[in-house]
């Protein structure tokens, strides 16, 4: 089966070919395999390319004197997903951090205060998200690293200033970020196949709500936006808006809590299983442990996705959020 590879692929590929460093080479190689067409036409290309991401790898961390050097600009994901928080200088990215979550990252007044990525668990019900505060954006200076973590991540959490020009910043975000082959999308929206970018679930936030004509701007934000994104005001310091951002980056993950329960007892409720929507029976199985999905015989149920409580229900059976499941073995 052909590749079919888009114009912007061989762009990328040029700029592998004129780099220089272990790093800029990642980032063309990672440009190249972010905007390759999904299908079985590209798996063997796929693969080639991550074994030279993987080679680089290797190489960069020896030329930065091992890998504890390199993994202070790597987050690994935890909870229930990961959301990165994006935004030119003195955003308010930090101080949203530290509202959200109990990261104490240093929040001061003046731009590139946070110069690594900053991680936090932000506490949704009784699940966790992992929200990560990166680096100001600037313009045609973003580094590899955090564009590899903006790829990474679940969902993009745009910040825009309303104390200042919120349609100049808003634009120069955009610009920058379809600059790294990025489409934004609203949560719950399929993106379709378009080739050479790519979807990434977005959220934006207007920032400093609490100052003076900040209201105002954010009408004209919200006015450029017009319903394209889901758009928020929130200020970190007296609160404002942020258990509505806090329920709305959760949903923008698209998972499901499910809790299981053996028999006789009641269900742990502060433990839930996450899992991709639209996850079933065996799929709960196999995330516990694989063998449990071999000895599976059927699941006893309790919750939204049964027609009534202690339903029995086979392995294909579609869960919804908050399910209480029984497993049942052979």
């Amino acid at each position: 089966m052909p590749a079919n590879l888009p114009p912007q692929y061989y762009e990328a590929e040029k700029e592998y070919r004129r780099a220089r460093t272990p790093a800029e080479k990642i980032e063309a190689l990672e440009t190249m395999l972010a905007i390759m067409p999904k299908h079985k036409g590209t798996e063997h290309l796929k693969a080639e390319i991550r074994a030279r991401i993987g080679a680089l790898t290797q190489q960069a961390e020896r030329q930065a004197g091992g890998a504890a050097r390199t993994q202070i600009y790597t987050v690994r994901r935890e909870g229930a997903g990961q959301a990165v928080l994006v935004g030119l200088p003195n955003a308010g990215k930090s101080q949203l951090l530290a509202a959200l979550t109990h990261a104490t990252p240093k929040v001061a007044e003046y731009p590139f205060t946070t110069q690594l990525p900053q991680p936090g668990m932000m506490p949704v019900d009784n699940a966790q998200v992992q929200l990560v505060d990166l680096p100001p954006i600037v313009p045609g200076g973003t580094p590899p690293w955090q564009r590899a973590l903006m790829r990474q991540a679940d969902v993009l959490v745009l910040l825009v200033d309303l104390g200042e020009d919120p349609l100049r910043d808003w634009e120069t975000l955009r610009e920058e970020l379809a600059s790294m082959h990025f489409l934004l999308v609203p949560p719950g929206t399929a993106a379709g196949d378009v080739e050479g970018v790519v979807p990434k679930r977005t959220l934006v936030a207007g920032t400093k709500h609490d100052l003076p004509g900040a209201a105002e701007n954010f009408q004209l934000l919200a006015l450029e936006l017009d319903g394209r994104l889901p758009l928020f005001a929130v200020s970190g310091t007296p609160g404002t808006g942020l258990d509505v951002l806090n329920r709305a980056t959760f949903d923008a993950l698209d998972v499901i809590r499910v809790y299981t329960k053996p028999p006789g007892k009641p269900a742990d409720r502060s433990k839930p299983f996450i899992l991709s929507r639209g996850s079933t029976i065996d799929d709960l199985a196999d995330h516990i442990h694989h063998d449990l999905r071999e000895k599976l015989r059927y699941a006893t149920l309790w919750g939204a996705s049964g027609k009534f409580d202690g339903q029995r229900v086979g392995r294909e059976h579609v869960l919804e959020d908050e399910d209480v499941v029984e497993l049942h073995e052979r």
